[in-house]
């Protein structure tokens, strides 16, 4: 168990999952941060966690599960990218969204116990997150289905703006936690629980 590793794993595949740069080169285009990257990091955090996950092994194959699917998007982006993934890309982020809320629940218990002031932050945060990608779902949908209506178009634009910006939130609390984890010493990374 390493709480600080894992922790900094977290942060740094947080970060990984949304960043998108792309090079472009004529047509074709290249993701230089694919988001693979960063579930590879979810993945490795997993075990760094200890007894704080012991009990939901599922995190751990769920993010392996993403590694694979966003390598696939990433890979066919690349090789065919006139193929269409955008069913692949909405699974992923169903599948995404409840394991970082899941993922999350987690992070406000090792917050707690480490009596980090961003405890009630992240509980809040993995409430928002999942509520935004919710309503920004259903709003696009509402939207293509209801043959482009400007108000649901414009409530999703709003709702999902706000989704970004609680991500970059979120982003901040996550290296925040990550700041006050290891300014902290080890004596609950070496502590039997």
């Amino acid at each position: 168990m390493d709480i600080k590793k894992g922790v900094s794993y977290i942060a740094f595949g947080y970060l990984l999952t949304l960043v998108n740069l792309n090079l472009n080169f004529g047509s074709f285009s290249v993701n230089v941060f694919p988001n693979f990257i960063g579930w590879i990091l979810f993945f490795l955090a997993f075990d760094k966690l200890g007894p704080y996950a012991s009990d939901k092994p599922f995190l751990k194959w769920t993010s392996l599960i993403l590694v694979i699917l966003a390598g696939t998007t990433w890979i066919l982006g690349i090789a065919k990218p006139e193929l269409d993934a955008d069913l692949l890309t909405t699974i992923m982020g169903v599948i995404s969204v409840v394991y970082l809320f899941i993922l999350f629940g987690v992070l406000e218990q090792i917050a707690g116990d480490y009596h980090s002031s961003r405890a009630s932050t992240i509980h809040m945060l993995k409430i928002l997150n999942l509520v935004l990608y919710v309503a920004f779902v259903v709003s696009s949908l509402g939207f293509i289905s209801s043959n482009l209506s400007p108000t649901l178009g414009g409530l999703a634009v709003v709702i999902g703006i706000s989704a970004l910006v609680a991500a970059i939130v979120t982003l901040v609390v996550l290296f925040q936690l990550r700041k006050e984890i290891n300014s902290q010493p080890t004596m609950l990374d070496n502590q039997q629980f």
